[in-house]
């Protein structure tokens, strides 16, 4: 029906559409901090990339709902893939890169 309905192009817009988010999310809120490395060494230091990353993955659930309102049921399912993956992301930051509070 349509020509996005296949999963692997809702995997790929899924997994690009969170990076858009997130440069959008450091463009109108911290544009005086240089990107990418300082802004997120500064995110890294202050026990927020985990979250940012959260926030931006949930931009997904727009696709998500859009996919479904279309009826484009393999894209939607691409769009799940990549959701999965964004957790196994903030899993891997939350215990491995963001130090521990004592």
């Amino acid at each position: 029906m349509y020509k996005m309905d296949t999963w692997w192009a809702g995997l790929l817009i899924g997994l690009l559409f969170p990076v858009v988010v997130f440069f959008l999310y450091w463009l109108f809120l911290y544009s005086q901090i240089s990107f990418p490395v300082r802004f997120i060494y500064y995110l890294k230091n202050g026990y927020l990339l985990s979250n940012v990353i959260k926030l931006c993955g949930l931009s997904n659930l727009l696709l998500f709902y859009l996919g479904l309102n279309k009826k484009m049921d393999r894209f939607s399912k691409g769009v799940i893939i990549s959701i999965v993956l964004y957790v196994i992301l903030v899993a891997y930051v939350t215990y491995y890169h963001e130090p521990e509070l004592d």
